[in-house]
């Protein structure tokens, strides 16, 4: 019996890449959306530029969402499995 470390290695290292821009970087895109409308005490009026930054971060978050239903509902039919 042969085990191939190297090609088990290359399988967990994307599953933790994958797990680690979805688990983490999807929410701190969300909140970083979240954090730019949000005014402070001394300026409680958000500028135009932040409020585009945080609705391309909230953009960024659907697309992704909605990325992740179609592969689970197509995947085999986009990936000819």
């Amino acid at each position: 019996m042969h085990i191939d470390v190297a090609a088990i290695s290359a399988a967990l290292l994307q599953v933790v890449i994958a797990g680690l821009i979805l688990g983490a970087g999807l929410p701190a895109l969300f909140a970083l959306g979240t954090r730019l409308l949000a005014g402070t005490e001394e300026h409680p009026e958000v500028s135009s530029r932040a409020r585009a930054g945080a609705w391309i971060c909230f953009a960024l978050c659907a697309v992704a969402a909605v990325f992740g239903i179609v592969i689970i509902v197509f995947g085999k039919v986009i990936f000819g499995a």
